[in-house]
This record gives C-alpha cells, sequence and structure tokens, in this order.
C-alpha cells in the first residue's frame, strides 16, 4: 500500500508564479509509466478566457503558473445540438427517444421535466501531445504549440443554421475525426464522423447515426474515442457525454464501450481510461480502455455524483464530495484515501502521473498545483479557465 504523504502549501501572489522547494529530498517527479505516455515532457496547463463577445485567448501555463504561449481566436459555430430530450429539441416529439438522464449536479434527475431543461455543451478544443487546437471563426482551425508557434491547422466543414460540426486531432498531430450533426431535413438528426488526414485528403467514413449519436474526443492507442450519450445541462466531464466507444477507425468497429446508463462517466479521460459514477455502489469506478470497470472510492450519500478524475495509470482518483457527514475533496489511491475539507465542488484534473490541478475554494481565478510526490501544493492564478493538459493524448 502506498503511503500518502502531508502537503505543505505554498501561497502565491500575481499572475505568476516561483518554483518552490519541498520541505524533505524527495525523488524526481517522474513521467507516467503508460506506453502511450510522452516521456520526459513537463506537463502544460490548457487555459481559456473570454476577451469580449467574440473573441477568447488560449493559453498554456506551465507548473510555476507562468504562461509560456498564447493565442487569441474568434469563437466558432456553439449552437446547440438539437438531442432528443435537449432544450434545442423542443417538446418530446416523434424525434425523441425516452428522456436522458440529466446528470449535471448531484439530486437533480429528481427536478420535474429534468430531460428537456438543458443542452448538451459540446467540446471546442483538442489536444495532441505537442499543441492545442481550437476554432478561429466557424470553419478555422488553428494549433498553439508548446513552442510558442501558431498558425492555420486545417478547416471543417461551413455550419449552417441547422449543423454544427466537432473535431479531435490525434495525437501525434496526422490525423483529424470530425463529426457533423445536421437537423436540416425531415426526420431524425443524422450525425456522421469521418476521419482523414490533418493536412486534407484520405478520408474514410467511420459512422452514420440516427439514434446513438457519437462525437469524437480524443484518441486512445491509434483507435478513436467518441462521446455517447449526451448530458445536458453542463454535466460533470468536459465532453457532455454519460458514455465513451472506444472505435477503429478504419472499420468502425466498436472495441470497448466505457460508462453508461448504469455507471455515467465523469471528469476527464486519461491514459488510464475514465471514472465514472455507479449506483450499484454508490461508489466511483474505475473503467479502463477494455471496458473493465474496477470499484475505488464510495461514497457516504447514495444522491452523491460528482467530478472525478482517474489517474495516468489508473491506480488513483481524486474526487471531490458534497454530501453526507463531510464535505471536501479526497485522493483514493489503491485502496488508501487522504480526505481534504473544502466547499464546493473541485474540477480536479491529473497533469501527469504526480501532479494535479484544481480550482481554490476562494474561486477568483485561484488554482491549486499539488505535487502527490513532493507533497506540496502550489497556488497561482492562471489566465482562464483549465480546459486540458498538454501531452493530451490518450
Amino acid at each position: 500500500m502506498r503511503r500518502i504523504l502531508p502537503f505543505v502549501v505554498v501561497l502565491l501572489t500575481g499572475c505568476q508564479g516561483v518554483a518552490t522547494t519541498p520541505v524533505a529530498s524527495t525523488p524526481t517527479p517522474s513521467a507516467s509509466t503508460s506506453p502511450s505516455a510522452t516521456r520526459g515532457v513537463t506537463p502544460l496547463i490548457v487555459a481559456m478566457s473570454q476577451d469580449d463577445q467574440a473573441n477568447y485567448t488560449v493559453s498554456l501555463v506551465g507548473l510555476d503558473g507562468r504562461t509560456v504561449a498564447h493565442a487569441t481566436a474568434a469563437y466558432g459555430d456553439e449552437k446547440a445540438v438539437p438531442f432528443p430530450g435537449s432544450a434545442a429539441a423542443g417538446s418530446p416529439s416523434g424525434m425523441a427517444a425516452p428522456a436522458t438522464q440529466f446528470i449535471a449536479y448531484p439530486r437533480q434527475p429528481s427536478l420535474p421535466n429534468a430531460g428537456v431543461c438543458c443542452d448538451a455543451f459540446l467540446p471546442t478544443l483538442s489536444t495532441s501531445n505537442t499543441r492545442v487546437y481550437f476554432p478561429d471563426g466557424p470553419t478555422a482551425i488553428r494549433y498553439l504549440g508548446r513552442d510558442g508557434s501558431t498558425g492555420l491547422a486545417t478547416t471543417i466543414p461551413t455550419p449552417t443554421a441547422k449543423t454544427r460540426a466537432v473535431f479531435s486531432v490525434s495525437p501525434d498531430d496526422q490525423r483529424i475525426a470530425i463529426a457533423v450533426f445536421d437537423w436540416s431535413h425531415a426526420g431524425r438528426m443524422i450525425s456522421t464522423v469521418s476521419v482523414q488526414d490533418l493536412h486534407g485528403g484520405h478520408s474514410v467514413g467511420v459512422e452514420r447515426a440516427e439514434t446513438l449519436y457519437g462525437w469524437p474526443v480524443g484518441w486512445h492507442g491509434g483507435n478513436l474515442v467518441l462521446a455517447r450519450m449526451p448530458a445536458f445541462g453542463g454535466a460533470p466531464n468536459p465532453n457532455a457525454a454519460q458514455a465513451y466507444a472506444l472505435v477503429n477507425p478504419s472499420t468502425g468497429e466498436n472495441l470497448a464501450y466505457l460508462g453508461g446508463m448504469n455507471c455515467p462517466v465523469v471528469g476527464p479521460l486519461s491514459r488510464g481510461g475514465t471514472a465514472c459514477v455507479a449506483a450499484r455502489c454508490h461508489c466511483i469506478i474505475a473503467a479502463d480502455w477494455s471496458g473493465t470497470e474496477t470499484p475505488t472510492y464510495t461514497y457516504y450519500d447514495p444522491s452523491e455524483m460528482n467530478w472525478a478524475a482517474l489517474s495516468p495509470d489508473g491506480h488513483a482518483v481524486i474526487f471531490s464530495e458534497n454530501y453526507g457527514p463531510r464535505a471536501g475533496s479526497g485522493l483514493w489511491r489503491d485502496g488508501s484515501t487522504r480526505f481534504t475539507p473544502t466547499n464546493g465542488v473541485q474540477q480536479m484534473q491529473w497533469l501527469d502521473a504526480t501532479h494535479t490541478v484544481a480550482g481554490c475554494p476562494t474561486g477568483g481565478g485561484c488554482y491549486e498545483m499539488t505535487d502527490l510526490t513532493a507533497g506540496t501544493i502550489v497556488r497561482v492564478i492562471l489566465p482562464g479557465s483549465v480546459v486540458g493538459v498538454l501531452p493530451g493524448g490518450l
């Protein structure tokens, strides 16, 4: 059983941080042991901030809180997709499927008409191992590299009043998956997913759906990760999903399924898979890329369902808890739990195998960078909200 170290908090002021010295000599943090990890590369936080109603800024930030690169762009197409049961789809009709469970926040599934109150906030950015890709207007996809380079990467289909595209770039910057939702015709909405070379050409159709829709959110082992089953109203994960499918991008074959109605996914994806919350055990499940589910932390209150994040090696979960006899955030690793009392749900994320980031309880743009090996926490002000990590490969 691994020993969980106590933590020393280092307070920093201003928009830049400084490196801190651990209270005791510790081994240098190493990269993830996952075969797909980018070894020896210091992670960078991807942050996004709104400049005005039309423009936003993407920033890459180091573990010391210093911004190493940034780029400004115009917002892309972010119209709501009329999934059955969503606000954009209106009242249930012949197009509607059984109402999707509202899972954005604890206790709210019991609200009247919860399945038709909201929309799914689909992802707009994508990260590879070296770049973040983001829209600049309705069709242009630009990149920002960890070396500060930026430019036009590709374009996506021009949106109409009743179409919307979602994209994901492969970790090696060679391919892009594009989903297009089309509700311009009578009957059910249609979604198509295709994969092509990032710079154009060699396009392969992956799937066409009229019910079980999918949109690309990442890549694992050369295979495409599609989000499934939309979660409405600000889901407890960045992809507006209740489940993920691992799909062969050449044949469309489904290779594994993570999460679902019995265990809706929570938190970000990682090289280890994803966390999901199972009602059968009131616990956080570690779902790996084979679809195998392993119970981890059990909530005190059966109605609890919050953001949680699975570590890159799949052996640890960071989580938050709001109900029951205690409220705060915790780290579960191989059966041991360290709990810290805090207020509010913290959207925590792993930066690599030994570093995490989470919003400070005080808010105000403050984030806590935790070094799990050294046992230190550095508080910094970031230029926007955390929306990803480089390297971003799964």
